[in-house]
């Protein structure tokens, strides 16, 4: 009768073999080649080659070094204003109230300033026939004068993001307007689908180019919806450009002129034509102030003063003592053998008198 139970050998047989778990090879990123890292990692070593080893525009003069966003390096907000009256009173003031103040004088005139151009005689009143204001504008001098550190401030987000969106717009209206009736739909006197569908595909197609460069949601929605933006047609495109132009140039003076900087940045948080290693010291300079900082400025006496003042001191009888002076001109923090005194037969010398032979005072 055969054996249910397995012999030795075969068992043996059918199991794979043991595998020493401590003696194999362990696999950890650290130990990875250096060939896994990304491909772009040489387009930025190529990038970064390309940038400028300085900001340059630190050498120019301050009045126009500020007026291009440069910040000295250490400095932090809030700034100071520009040194010319009656800006220079403006540290007297509550830094909360000069933002009011700004941002009213900004909002006022960068309206102010693309109603004038586009209600007088230029091509855009007379060539184009545009509104006097494309209403998407109020809210973008919100951004531009009352929060200017918000991204969505920054001058590549701002005017990228009203002109993709006005093309975006733009295009898909132009889609629906093959439908001769479509101009009369947007008089809104009966219901028609094609005109809300239109509009919110327009807004939500160049939502999607914002999630990149910006927000202007109400620009690329004004293309599908306002009858006198849709009769533009294609020129709305350069009217949304100038007009975000002109906005821009007025926050750069507005926003300078007191304690805060704008723009935080122009294209990116990233320094985009600095390398970020412009700063950093080379391993021989590093050495350099490693050694200084353990050598002498490290082990002086407090005050900084190194062994020639104390020296100084010693002579003048300013105090000071021959251990101090010895002390300071040999850093290393050597220990020096103690002093032994002896006294004189007879007579117990005193706690400062022994302190003075054995130089400590």
């Amino acid at each position: 009768m055969a054996s249910d139970t397995p012999s030795p050998q075969t068992s043996a047989s059918t199991q794979p073999p043991a595998t020493d778990v401590s003696s194999s090879p362990k696999v950890s990123s650290a130990t990875l080649p250096l060939t896994s890292s990304p491909r772009s990692k040489p387009s930025k070593r190529l990038v970064e080659h390309l940038k400028f080893k300085k900001d340059y525009r630190g050498k120019l003069p301050v009045h126009i070094s500020r007026f291009l966003g440069y910040r000295p390096p250490g400095s932090e907000p809030p700034y100071d204003p520009i040194p010319i009256p009656p800006f220079t009173w403006l540290p007297k003031l509550r830094l909360q109230h000069e933002v009011w103040i700004f941002a009213w004088i900004g909002a006022f005139g960068g309206i102010l300033l693309i109603e004038a151009i586009m209600g007088t005689s230029t091509a855009f009143r007379e060539v184009y026939h545009t509104p006097i204001i494309v209403t998407s504008f109020g809210a973008s001098a919100v951004l531009l004068f009352g929060v200017i550190e918000s991204p969505l401030a920054q001058p590549r987000n701002f005017v990228l993001g009203h002109f993709v969106s006005a093309l975006v717009g733009t295009a898909i209206t132009r889609l629906f307007v093959l439908n001769a009736s479509y101009m009369g739909y947007l008089d809104n006197t009966t219901f028609h689908g094609t005109t809300f569908v239109n509009g919110g595909l327009s807004m939500a197609t160049s939502l999607l180019g914002q999630l990149i460069i910006g927000a202007a949601g109400a620009t690329g929605l004004n293309a599908a919806v306002e009858a006198d933006v849709v009769a533009l047609s294609w020129r709305y495109l350069p009217t949304v450009l100038a007009s975000s132009l002109i906005m821009l140039g007025g926050a750069l003076i507005n926003n300078k002129l007191g304690r805060r900087r704008y723009p935080v940045y122009w294209w990116t948080a990233e320094s985009t034509l600095v390398s970020s290693t412009a700063d950093q010291m080379d391993p021989s300079e590093e050495d350099e102030l490693k050694d200084l900082e353990e050598g002498v400025l490290r082990k002086a006496e407090d005050g900084g003063r190194t062994s020639e003042g104390l020296l100084m001191e010693r002579i003048e009888g300013e105090g000071g003592s021959n251990r101090d002076v010895e002390k300071a001109a040999d850093p290393g923090g050597r220990e020096e053998p103690e002093v032994a005194v002896e006294e004189p037969a007879g007579k117990n010398m005193d706690p400062r008198d022994r302190a003075l032979a054995e130089g400590l005072e």
